[in-house]
């Protein structure tokens, strides 16, 4: 991976990331995460640290703009979600904890944060929904990248997108066909199948433009063959999500980072995060 796109991944993580101390803005807000009265519970160290990372991440992607303000949930949703893995809050609570900002009336006015979502909250398979959710973020993304391939990234696009091919074959057979997406254990997971079944027949499997054809999602076609690419990271576990870039990188890093290497492209492409958070 390009020595660039790895330091603004690591900008990206490290601002997501870094601890909340008292020079950071909104502390009257930040603060009610020590009181007890706010969730009616006592939390341990890191779930404090977790509470207070969370608004001021939430407070973040609000002062982003309207048309970057989507990217920007949906990085803090991956984040958190491994972010809960290390400090056991419920998601109960971080449920309230998205709902106290917009209950509160900040600089004399309510605002819109980022919805309540959780890759914890009643779904399956979150760390591969996780890659289908990338994709429907940045769908258009995506498509301009395919209208003009470059051949450092072309082949990592095209194995990215058949992967999340082979995730959506094998997820909407089980949980969102024959009545099953009406079940409510089943539902969060199908709204993000529908959406990338959505999303990828407009932009990508029907669009003219591509230098690659891409399949119908129910051809059946076989997803061994690409033309002029190798068949590495299809089918094989280097592909799954949570793969460390380096010895020591957190899951969550290279999970951000990567789907492999992949993320860093599109951070590198729609640098969300690195135009929200600049120094």
């Amino acid at each position: 991976m390009n020595l660039q796109i790895k330091k603004e991944i690591f900008k990206l993580y490290d601002r997501l990331d870094q601890p909340v101390d008292a020079s950071q803005p909104n502390q009257e807000i930040l603060n009610l995460c020590d009181n007890y009265g706010t969730f009616y519970v006592s939390f341990n160290q890191r779930q404090n640290s977790t509470c207070k990372k969370l608004l001021r991440n939430l407070f973040l992607c609000k002062s982003s703009s309207s048309g970057k303000i989507k990217n920007c949930c949906s990085n803090i949703y991956v984040w958190l979600y491994f972010e809960i893995k290390k400090s056991y809050i419920t998601d109960h609570i971080i449920k309230n904890i998205f709902e106290l900002l917009n209950s509160k009336e900040i600089d004399g006015r309510k605002n819109n944060y980022c919805p309540y979502f959780s890759f914890h909250g009643n779904i399956h398979k979150p760390e591969n929904l996780m890659k289908l959710s990338i994709f429907n973020d940045n769908d258009d993304t995506f498509q301009s990248m395919l209208k003009s391939p470059i051949k450092s990234y072309y082949c990592s696009l095209i194995r990215y997108i058949y992967k999340c091919i082979l995730i959506y074959r094998d997820m909407n057979s089980k949980y969102c066909s024959k009545g099953e997406e009406n079940k409510e254990g089943n539902k969060n997971s199908c709204d993000i199948i529908h959406k990338f079944n959505n999303f990828y027949r407009l932009n990508i499997s029907s669009h003219s433009e591509l230098a690659h054809k891409f399949p119908e999602l129910t051809s059946g076609t076989p997803l061994n063959v690409i033309d002029g690419c190798s068949l590495e990271g299809i089918y094989s576990d280097e592909t799954q999500l949570g793969t460390p870039i380096t010895k020591g990188v957190s899951t969550a890093l290279g999970t951000m980072a990567g789907i492999t290497p992949f993320m860093a492209l599109i951070y590198k492409v729609n640098i969300t995060f690195i135009q929200i958070y600049e120094q």
